[in-house]
C-alpha cells in the first residue's frame, strides 16, 4: 500500500497536433512509484489522445506511435521496479477546440536517504630492521 497518492491534473490545449504533441512533466523525484492510475473525463470524444513518458521514451502504452484515445475513462497501471527519477510526463495531443485533461493519481512510498558510505581504511604495515645495513662497495 502506498503511503501518499499525488494528484497531477495535466491540460493538453486545443489544437495540438498530433505531429506536434504537448509534453507535461510530472515531478517524481524522490519517489518510489507503485502505481499510476489515469483518467480522461467525458468530453474528449476521440478527439485527444495522450502517452506516459519517461525519459523520452514512451512508456504506457508501450510503443511508438500507440495513444490512449479515451472519453471517460480511468484506468490503473500496478507497476513494479520503475525508475524513480525524474523524467516522467503526459504527452499528448488534442485536435478539438476545447482544451482537455488527463489526471493522473502516483501511489508513491518516500525513497529512503542513501545509505551514509564509509571510507575504506586500508591498513599500511611498517617493517623496520634493528641495525642498519650498509652496503659494502669494493675499490
Amino acid at each position: 500500500m502506498a503511503q501518499r497518492v499525488l494528484p497531477f491534473v495535466c491540460a493538453i490545449p486545443a489544437g495540438t497536433p498530433v505531429a506536434d504533441p504537448v509534453t507535461i512533466p510530472i515531478d517524481l523525484d524522490g519517489w518510489e512509484l507503485l502505481q499510476l492510475d489515469l483518467e480522461v473525463p467525458p468530453g474528449a470524444s476521440g478527439l485527444m489522445g495522450f502517452q506516459v513518458y519517461n525519459n523520452g521514451v514512451a512508456w504506457i502504452p508501450y510503443g511508438s506511435g500507440e495513444w490512449f484515445v479515451w472519453d471517460n475513462v480511468r484506468e490503473s497501471y500496478p507497476l513494479q521496479d520503475q525508475p524513480n527519477a525524474s523524467g516522467w510526463a503526459i504527452v499528448g495531443y488534442n485536435l478539438g477546440s476545447w482544451p482537455h485533461t488527463v489526471t493522473v493519481r502516483a501511489h508513491v512510498n518516500v525513497l529512503p536517504p542513501p545509505a551514509a558510505t564509509t571510507p575504506t581504511v586500508v591498513p599500511t604495515i611498517v617493517v623496520t630492521t634493528a641495525q642498519p645495513t650498509t652496503d659494502v662497495v669494493t675499490l
